[in-house]
């Protein structure tokens, strides 16, 4: 049902400190093949640790040491913690790759201007939408907009936040109890309003039940978000 050309490509994450986990969280409810890569041992560490089937210490100013890891056809996602890193990195994908899609964080207009300018396919700003940190802004709902401009913007997949409808069919119900996909939609994450608007991601297995007033992040095609919201609603 989903035109899975982008999903099918491997992500190759760049940086795992405190902004590159958050990302990683986010990426691996929906993309399976998620290479980290950073030139630091503990983060290496700590992404192994945290179960990152594949995570490699390698030297990011060596562009053979780069293109050894295998860039074609991959999605370069440069999410350091220190913006220069992420520019050097651009500029490096930009001259050793030929067929990318090159991502880049930004932390200021400025540097995203910089970015685009030397060749990042995309942008994402971080502080565009929202003056709060970091970290609240990765684990917020709100950044699946982002990533959807970013992403799945060319594909017809959008990701939308949805409101549980009290008497709706999925109250009481558990996540393993739904089938998303036979509905055509992902769940990216829930957002439970008795934890205080908590954002929870379905990828830490954690097995939540659904209220009314939770909002649930889904992926999908437009047609089939429209159909499962008005399944939603039949019963309100």
């Amino acid at each position: 049902m989903f035109d899975t050309k982008q999903q099918s490509r491997d992500i190759i994450l760049f940086g795992y400190g405190k902004l590159g986990q958050r990302i990683y969280e986010m990426l691996s409810g929906t993309f399976s093949k998620i290479t980290v890569v950073d030139n630091d041992e503990g983060h290496i560490e700590e992404a192994r640790k945290n179960g990152c089937v594949t995570a490699e210490l390698v030297d990011l100013t060596d562009d053979k040491k780069l293109e050894a890891i295998g860039l074609e056809k991959k999605i370069l996602f440069c999410a350091m913690d220190e913006m220069s890193m992420n520019i050097f990195l651009v500029l490096s994908f930009r001259s050793i790759t030929i067929d990318t899609t090159i991502i880049s964080i930004s932390t200021s207009a400025e540097n995203t201007r910089k970015l685009k300018f030397i060749g990042a396919d995309k942008v994402i700003d971080i502080y565009e939408s929202s003056a709060n940190r970091i970290v609240d802004i990765i684990t917020r709902p709100a950044v699946t907009r982002v990533l959807d401009e970013i992403v799945y913007v060319d594909n017809g997949i959008s990701l939308e936040e949805i409101e549980i409808p009290h008497h709706s069919f999925l109250e009481g119900k558990y996540v393993h109890e739904i089938d998303f996909k036979a509905y055509g939609l992902i769940l990216i994450g829930i957002s439970d309003k008795e934890l205080g608007e908590d954002f929870i991601f379905v990828s830490r297995g954690i097995d939540h039940k659904f209220d009314a007033g939770d909002v649930l992040v889904l992926l999908g095609e437009s047609s089939a978000l429209e159909r499962f919201y008005k399944k939603l609603m039949e019963a309100t």
